[in-house]
């Protein structure tokens, strides 16, 4: 069974291993306890996915700073990929911020080279918006593109009806 609760101090661990998973080095940000504790002292917010009690995936969504009722979905990840966890994630990810932090426009930014993670937030009812070239800069010095992909409350309103 997978339930989704606001994740606490207590499980950063769990989030850490979670953001560590095996091939997600340079698609999944990492960051140390002390950096998680201070976010989520900071007033963002973490979700946790839990199968069977266990973490099987996080999201962390922050408040976005250029535009008013919007969330930005900082950070995503699952235990393991291909099973179905990550859309489940995402899209109670959706429906929390839209219904409960009352969200109108929810945005991510992913690597332009990371087809799976655009593909699946495409399926998800996420738009292109444009690219942000070399907005991040890489272990070895060098700069990455990211795509903005966003979605809007009457686009996840009239998904979820016709569902």
């Amino acid at each position: 069974m997978l339930t989704c609760v606001a994740a606490t101090p207590d499980h950063i661990p769990a989030i850490q291993r979670l953001e560590r998973g095996e091939g997600f080095a340079g698609l999944v940000g990492r960051w140390s306890a002390e950096e998680h504790a201070r976010e989520m002292d900071g007033g963002s917010e973490y979700r946790l996915l839990l199968e069977a009690g266990t973490p099987a995936g996080f999201a962390l969504l922050q408040t976005a700073v250029l535009a008013d009722a919007c969330i930005l979905l900082r950070r995503i990840a699952v235990a393991e990929p291909g099973r179905g966890l990550g859309s489940a994630l995402l899209r109670e990810t959706l429906r929390h911020g839209f219904t409960t932090r009352d969200a109108h426009r929810i945005e991510l930014m992913v690597y332009v080279d990371n087809a799976r993670a655009r593909a699946a937030y495409a399926k998800a009812g996420f738009r292109e918006d444009g690219i942000l070239r070399e907005i991040r800069r890489t272990a070895e010095g060098g700069f990455r593109s990211m795509v903005l992909m966003s979605i809007l409350r009457p686009e996840w309103d009239a998904a979820a009806t016709a569902r």
